[in-house]
């Protein structure tokens, strides 16, 4: 699979990544008390739980912005892109906490060497809840029931003032193009192929687009696998789907997007 799958990309997938990992290492090292943190953190005059506490809250600072950018990129990670993503997210935790701890320190200790320690907390206690979300996404995507085709099933296309522009029958929808600031949708009219433009963006169609089936093959296209007659691939590697339309151009298919178009059609 060469695209992270959807329910990596959702916003509340972030959400969760955000909450989860900091409650877990806050929870993990004041029961547990691993690798004698809670001994190394009596510095100053605050207590180690608050300093825990603090640390905590940095990981979360540091993971919620981490996520945000993730969110902003979704469409651009792919599955090994993000478990790099996971290690670098955990890296800059480690910088800010380490910059933290540092200054309540009095810098006696090299800021590197308390980063190198920062991350040796929070990388080990941070495992477990990123395997448990991963482990819990992977189920529940794969427990998500595919799009069913309803022939009597509508797709409403706004454009970006929120006015609604388009309704046209999932079934009848052959692919949609983005061009510059605008999608174009083409669809079948009885036997005539017809084309409409929409002032929008691939990214703000992208939730309409998942609710009829339709399946993201190229950075410039959304495809019908309904409407797919052939998935063909040329002598130099380029992957093109042909549609039951026609007169209809063929449609390009990327190789990121090219399994999951063809255990679609």
């Amino acid at each position: 699979m060469n695209e992270l799958p959807r329910i990596f990309r959702t916003f509340g997938a972030q959400s969760l990544h955000a909450i989860v990992v900091p409650l877990f290492f806050f929870a993990f090292v004041l029961i547990y008390r691993p690798l004698g943190i809670m001994e190394t953190l009596e510095v100053g005059y605050a207590p180690a739980s608050v300093h825990l506490t603090i640390l905590s809250c940095i990981l979360f600072g540091s993971m919620a912005a981490m996520r945000g950018l993730l969110y902003a990129l979704r469409d651009r990670i792919a599955p090994l892109a993000y478990g790099g993503w996971c290690l670098a997210e955990t890296a800059v935790a480690a910088f800010f906490a380490g910059l933290y701890l540092w200054l309540v320190c009095g810098r006696t200790d090299p800021y590197f060497t308390v980063v190198a320690r920062c991350y040796g907390w929070i990388f080990p206690a941070a495992l477990f809840p990123y395997g448990f979300l991963t482990l819990w996404l992977l189920l529940a995507d794969r427990m998500r029931p595919a799009p069913e085709s309803d022939e009597g099933a509508k797709l409403r296309f706004y454009d970006e003032r929120r006015n609604l522009k388009l309704t046209v029958a999932v079934s009848s929808v052959l692919y949609i193009e983005a061009e510059e600031n605008y999608v174009k949708i083409v669809y079948t009219e009885g036997d005539r192929v017809r084309d409409y433009v929409v002032r929008s963006s691939m990214k703000a169609i992208e939730e309409v687009c998942a609710s009829g089936g339709l399946l993201r093959c190229h950075r410039s296209y959304y495809l019908n696998p309904a409407r797919v007659k052939v998935l063909r691939k040329g002598r130099e590697g380029a992957i093109a789907a042909e549609l039951d339309a026609g007169g209809v151009k063929p449609v390009p298919v990327t190789k990121r997007y090219y399994e999951a178009v063809a255990e679609r059609i």
